[in-house]
């Protein structure tokens, strides 16, 4: 399998994911603790996701911030075990940035209902290590620099994101989300996610990029 297109393959199932099993240390027994997480991503592509400090797995996380995401495509059709998925390993840091959560807010509107309450916080999950299920027989492991965008270090490309998604949501406001590899939708509940030709090298060729993919995508509504 080739690296490069193994590493794109993974960072468009993560880009794609809107919900995931969250796998941390039971603070109390120590036995593996497995919940369900809704996620959303960074510009750079770290998984994000809200919890409550009430939670169970949010008082593991306090006590360990080590955790898994497992990320499955098959959406419950045919075979689960032939489809793709993908399992994250990394640890859990509190996101505090407009981009985060606006991001998620994008992806999972429901959340607006919560989101600002006292116990509730959005965090990121810094990508260590992935191990990467394509398919029978298609399996390698990912490091974790390599789940990370294109100018994932780029601060100008990511501040520039609020400006470029506020013109293109002028006519589709289905996009949630754009990056040097592609632009995120969520259309009728469901996530889709276009990805550019090739990877671009600034926010200006991003929106370009998008809005070319946009339009020529036929059942994507435009205002």
């Amino acid at each position: 399998m080739n690296p490069e297109s193994t590493a794109f393959a993974a960072r468009n199932m993560v880009r794609k994911a809107l919900k995931g099993a969250l796998a941390t240390r039971d603070e109390v027994t120590g036995a593996p603790y497995a919940s369900m997480i809704l996620l959303a991503t960074t510009v750079s592509g770290d998984p994000l996701s809200i919890v409550s400090r009430l939670a169970r797995h949010t008082q593991n996380l306090l006590a360990s911030s080590a955790a898994s995401i497992l990320i499955d495509t098959s959406n419950m059709q045919g075979d689960a075990a032939s489809g793709g998925r993908i399992s994250l390993q990394g640890r859990f840091t509190k996101d505090i940035s407009v981009s985060a959560r606006s991001r998620f807010l994008a992806r999972h509107a429901g959340a607006r209902v919560y989101a600002d309450f006292a116990d509730f916080a959005i965090i990121r999950l810094e990508i260590e290590n992935a191990h990467l299920i394509e398919g029978f027989g298609r399996i390698v492991s990912v490091s974790g620099d390599k789940l990370r965008a294109p100018l994932a270090d780029d601060t100008g490309f990511q501040e520039a994101e609020a400006d470029a998604l506020a013109a293109l949501r002028l006519r589709w406001p289905e996009v949630t989300g754009l990056d040097a590899e592609g632009v995120d939708l969520i259309v009728g509940g469901s996530s889709q996610r276009l990805p550019f030709p090739t990877a671009v090298s600034d926010m200006q060729q991003a929106r370009k990029a998008a809005a070319n993919c946009l339009a020529t995508r036929g059942d994507v509504a435009s205002a």
